[in-house]
């Protein structure tokens, strides 16, 4: 049983530490790189309410543009207006080609108004997952100092779990 609770434990810190080590690359790189095609952000506003809340955290895949139609969320990067250098997500509402190249017009579920339209380059992806969980810890990590605790916290039960089998030896195992 404590070999089985010992493993569970392991799993869960290396899975926070692998979700809590993307949040921090995305944050350092503005969003520039994805792991394994996937990006993490948090809704800043209320234009997808009640769908997502300020707050939530979203997972967003790299999609082909091919495959992104009408009625999906996306997250891209405006490129004019009010939008020009922010990170949106917003359903699509209305999608085209012509030229060789796709463009996209969405709109923020709570908004009356459209976004201006934007080309396939400003894509990051499709929306796929909405955490519950996560969002709880990202309206949580806005504040600095719990941000600092947790990434000190997950990353000293990290180095412990990955550490322990060189520096304890049998006698102290036993009291695991």
């Amino acid at each position: 049983m404590k070999t089985i609770l010992k493993a569970v434990r392991l799993i869960l810190t290396a899975f926070l530490f692998v979700v809590l080590l993307v949040v921090v690359l995305q944050k350092f790189t503005n969003n520039k790189i994805a792991l394994g095609n996937i990006y993490i952000f948090q809704v800043a506003t209320g234009s997808m309410v009640p769908v997502y809340k300020v707050g939530d955290i979203i997972v967003v895949k790299k999609t082909k543009v091919d495959d992104l139609n009408i009625g999906d969320d996306i997250t891209y990067v405006g490129d004019s207006g009010e939008f020009k250098n922010y990170t949106i997500t917003h359903r699509i509402v209305n999608k085209r080609f012509e030229d060789g190249k796709y463009y996209f017009t969405t709109k923020g579920v709570a908004n009356t108004t459209e976004d201006p339209e934007i080309s396939e380059k400003n894509i990051f992806g499709k929306v796929v997952y909405h955490t519950i969980l996560f969002s709880l810890v990202g309206r949580l990590m806005t504040n600095m100092l719990i941000y600092y605790l947790l990434f000190i916290s997950v990353g000293v039960s990290f180095s412990y779990e990955i550490l322990s089998p060189f520096f304890l030896k049998g006698d102290d195992k036993k009291d695991e």
